[in-house]
Parts: C-alpha cells; structure tokens; sequence
C-alpha cells in the first residue's frame, strides 16, 4: 500500500525523513474507537504540532469515523523550526 498524506509542508520534510516502511506501517494502522480495530487511514491530512510532532487526521475506510494519530518525531528529530 502506498499512500502519501496531505502534509503542510514542515510536516512533509519530517515525514520524508522517516523510513518508508515505517510510514506504511503507520497508515495501515490507525486504531479506530468506534470500530475499537486498527484499520488503514482514508483522506489523510496533517501538520507539525509545535512540539514537532507530525499530527495525522482522517476517516476510517470502513465505518468513516474520524480518526487521529500522533506521530512522535519531535524526540529524535527536535523542536520544529518552522511552522506553515
């Protein structure tokens, strides 16, 4: 499965960084609450929180429930610099 995330662009760098099946790995698995299973990520958006955490937003490809995950980049690759 390859997806590509709608990312601002901080986000974008920071996500690129990681390593590819990594990223795979994290868009196939986004737990839903209200399937309470882990499923994929449909639409998927997300930006640089301050703390340089990559924040992603989407739906559920199969009940459509909103879904979030934080991906905590902010440890191994520092503070964001910036923030568009």
């Amino acid at each position: 499965m390859h997806i590509t995330p709608s990312l601002t662009p901080a986000a974008m760098e920071r996500w690129e960084r990681m390593d590819v099946k990594g990223r795979e790995l994290i868009l196939a698995r986004i737990w839903c609450v209200h399937c309470k299973k882990n499923h994929g990520i449909r639409d998927a958006e997300g930006h640089l929180h301050p703390s340089g955490d990559i924040i992603l937003l989407g739906f559920c490809p199969s009940c459509g429930g909103k879904v979030a995950r934080v991906i905590e980049t902010g440890d191994t690759m520092g503070p964001a610099k910036y923030y568009p």
